[in-house]
């Protein structure tokens, strides 16, 4: 009887774990690129926040704060998007740096997961 019933258990608690999964999955795209695609560029081209001079007085770009939170590889796609002549470093939060600053440089830091932490800025 324990065997019957512990069998009936085992099943019933299979059948549990693998039915809701089998049930609400969602049906897969056919292209996951293209669905991929179009959702990272809208999230690239968020507006900057409202108060934070994003430009210089020329018009250029000096600051981005859209990439906080974003990945460092798409901050620093967005930065090269806006001005491509500039040299791009990652620094880890809370690393030591030189305190020159550099017109051709922006610097981004990032989290131990690396998503951006602080508004990236030139110098």
């Amino acid at each position: 009887m324990k065997k019957t019933l512990l069998a009936a258990l085992a099943a019933a608690s299979a059948t549990a774990l693998i039915a809701p999964a089998v049930a609400t999955a969602a049906p897969e795209p056919a292209d996951v690129t293209a669905t991929t695609a179009t959702a990272v560029p809208a999230a690239l081209a968020a507006a900057a926040l409202p108060g934070a001079p994003a430009a210089d007085h020329a018009g250029t770009r000096t600051q981005w704060p859209e990439t906080l939170g974003l990945p460092r590889a798409w901050a620093e796609k967005v930065i090269l998007r806006d001005r491509p002549d500039l040299e791009i470093e990652h620094i880890p939060e809370g690393a030591l740096v030189t305190m020159d600053y550099r017109e051709d440089r922006v610097r981004i830091v990032h989290n131990a997961l690396g998503l951006v932490s602080q508004v990236p800025a030139i110098g």
